[in-house]
C-alpha cells in the first residue's frame, strides 16, 4: 500500500492529546481503544505516514514526539527549514478557527500538498472564512476536507441517503441541543442536519447568549428546511449552564430520528399504522438503534480522505459557518 506522507500542524487535544494515554499498534487501525486524536489516526492508519508535527507549545512537541517517534517543530518556517525531504501530501491543520487561515496562507507558501483537512469551523468570521476559500483556490489541484467528524461515519451517510432519498417523508421540525459554543460545538450538529435535511436558512434569532470561548457564543435561534417547506429547526444552547451538549433530534411525517446526545448510537422510531378507529398514528414505542462508531470517529475520517471520499468539503464548512452568520446578524 501506497503511503500519503502527512504533517500535524497544532499538537494539542484534538492533535494529540484526547488518546495519548492509550496504547496503540503502529499501522493497525482501531489497534487504540478510541481514535479521538489526529496523531494517533495517521500513527495507525497503514495509508499514511506521519512525518513531523508543529506546535509552539514546547510541552506538546514532546508528547508528540515521545509518543510517535516524529520530530516537531515550533513554527511551519522551523519546519520548512530543517525538513530535507518531499513536501507532504497530506496537512492536518488542528488549530482555533481565528488562525487557521493565517496558517494555511502560510503553509501554501512554503509547500504544495495535495491534500488539507481543517479543523472547524473552517474560521472565526464568514469574512475570514472565504479569504480562506478563495486563497486554496489558488493551490491547483489542492481538495480540503473539513473535520466535521460525524459527516465521515457509514452510519451517518447510510441515514443521509435515507433521508434523501424521502423514506420518512416531509420533515415537520426539529431541534437542536448543544453547549459550548455555537462555531465551536453547535455548528457540528447544524452541519449534520444540512447534510441530511439539505440546505438551511435564517428563521427567528432568540437569545444572543452569553460570550464563549472569547469569540464564540451561546446563542439561540431559529433555521429553517428550506426542502421541506421550510420546517423549523430550534438551536438551543444550553451552555450558560456550564453544559456541553449536542443532540439532533428530527420529527419527520414517517417517524422520527435523533443523533442521540451520547453520539454513540442514532435511534429511528418509525411510524406505526394506526389502530382501528384512531385517527392518528403512533410512532414504535422503541427505538431503533444503529451504533455511530464514535469511538474510532479521526479512523473513519482518514480512511474516507484515503478513498477520496471527500464527504465534508470546503464548500461546506464555509456554508455551515454562513448559515449561522446570517441567522445572528445584528445581533452580536
Amino acid at each position: 500500500m501506497r503511503r500519503l506522507r502527512a504533517l500535524l500542524v497544532g499538537l494539542g487535544q484534538i492533535g494529540c492529546g484526547y488518546d495519548a494515554d492509550l496504547p496503540f499498534h503502529w499501522d493497525q487501525p482501531r489497534s487504540s481503544p478510541r481514535t479521538l486524536s489526529h496523531a494517533r489516526a495517521l500513527a495507525c492508519h497503514p495509508g499514511y505516514e506521519l512525518m513531523a508535527g508543529v506546535d509552539p507549545d514546547p510541552t506538546a512537541r514532546e508528547r508528540f514526539s515521545r509518543l510517535y517517534r516524529c520530530p516537531a517543530y515550533a513554527s511551519l518556517a522551523a519546519w520548512h527549514a530543517a525538513w530535507a525531504g518531499p513536501d507532504p501530501e497530506l496537512v492536518v491543520i488542528a488549530v482555533a478557527p481565528q488562525l487557521q487561515p493565517g496558517l494555511v496562507d502560510a503553509l501554501l507558501g512554503l509547500a504544495a500538498p495535495r491534500l488539507l483537512l481543517l479543523e472547524k469551523p473552517v474560521a472565526a468570521t464568514v469574512e475570514q472564512a472565504r479569504a480562506l476559500q478563495c486563497r486554496c483556490a489558488e493551490q491547483p489541484g489542492l481538495v480540503v476536507a473539513v473535520n466535521y467528524i460525524r459527516r465521515y461515519l457509514p452510519a451517518v451517510q447510510a441515514w443521509q441517503q435515507r433521508l434523501q432519498a424521502g423514506e420518512l417523508g416531509r420533515l415537520l421540525h426539529g431541534q437542536i441541543t448543544y453547549g459550548k459554543g455555537l462555531l465551536s460545538n453547535g455548528s457540528h450538529f447544524v452541519n449534520l442536519a444540512e447534510a441530511w435535511l439539505g440546505p438551511l436558512s435564517a428563521g427567528h434569532f432568540l437569545d444572543p447568549g452569553p460570550v464563549c470561548l472569547g469569540f464564540d457564543r451561546e446563542a439561540s435561534l431559529e433555521l429553517v428546511a428550506t426542502a421541506h417547506g421550510d420546517a423549523p429547526v430550534l438551536v438551543r444552547s444550553v451552555g450558560a449552564a456550564g453544559l456541553r451538549a449536542g443532540e439532533l433530534d428530527l420529527w419527520f411525517e414517517g417517524g422520527r430520528v435523533c443523533w442521540c446526545n451520547n453520539g454513540f448510537a442514532i435511534a429511528a422510531w418509525p411510524r406505526q399504522q394506526a389502530l382501528p378507529g384512531d385517527s392518528h398514528a403512533a410512532l414504535a414505542p422503541q427505538p431503533v438503534l444503529v451504533p455511530t462508531g464514535l469511538d474510532h470517529y479521526q479512523h473513519e475520517v482518514l480512511e474516507a480522505l484515503w478513498e477520496a471520499r471527500l464527504q465534508c468539503s470546503l464548500s461546506d464548512g464555509v456554508r455551515t459557518l454562513e448559515t449561522l452568520a446570517s441567522a445572528c446578524v445584528d445581533h452580536s
